[in-house]
C-alpha cells in the first residue's frame, strides 16, 4: 500500500531560513550568507539543522534524503535539475528549495540576475530539465 512521506517541520523551517537569504549573490563554489553557489546554498540551510549535505548537486541527488514525487513536494525539499549542456555527463546541473505553490528558491547564476531568487517550477526551462526531488530530515 501507498504511504505518502510524512511531513518535515524541518522542511518548514528550512524554507523559511532560505527565503531570508533572498537576493544574496551568487558566487561559484560559495556556501556562506557572502555568496552561494546552487548546491553551496542547499547545503547551508540544512547544515543549520545539522545536516551535512556535499557540496554538489549530483552529490546532494545521490546521497541526500528520500526520493519524493513530484505531486507530493512540500516546503524544504530539494528540487534538482538537469540540464545536459551544463551537467557535464553528471546527474545534476542546479538544486534549489521548494516554498510551495509551484515556486523554489534558489542560489541562481542564469538570466534575470545572479542571486538567490524565485522561480516557478513550471517556467519552461525549469518544467524541461526538472529532474525529481529528495527530502531531508
Amino acid at each position: 500500500e501507498y504511504v505518502p512521506a510524512a511531513s518535515s517541520a524541518i522542511g518548514d523551517q528550512a524554507a523559511a531560513l532560505a527565503m531570508s537569504f533572498l537576493g544574496v549573490p551568487y558566487v561559484y563554489g560559495g556556501a556562506s550568507p557572502s555568496g552561494f553557489d546552487c548546491s553551496g546554498f542547499t547545503l547551508y540551510i540544512y547544515k543549520q539543522f545539522g545536516y551535512n549535505l556535499s557540496h554538489s548537486a549530483s552529490a546532494q541527488w545521490a546521497n541526500s534524503g528520500v526520493f519524493v514525487e513530484r505531486s507530493e513536494l512540500q516546503p524544504g525539499d530539494l528540487v534538482m535539475f538537469c540540464d545536459p549542456s551544463r551537467s557535464n555527463g553528471k546527474a545534476c546541473s542546479h538544486v534549489g528549495i521548494y516554498i510551495g505553490n509551484g515556486e523554489f528558491i534558489h542560489a541562481s547564476s542564469g538570466s534575470g540576475g545572479k542571486q538567490v531568487k524565485i522561480s516557478s517550477l513550471n517556467k519552461d526551462y525549469y518544467n524541461k530539465y526538472y529532474k525529481g526531488a529528495k527530502r531531508i530530515g
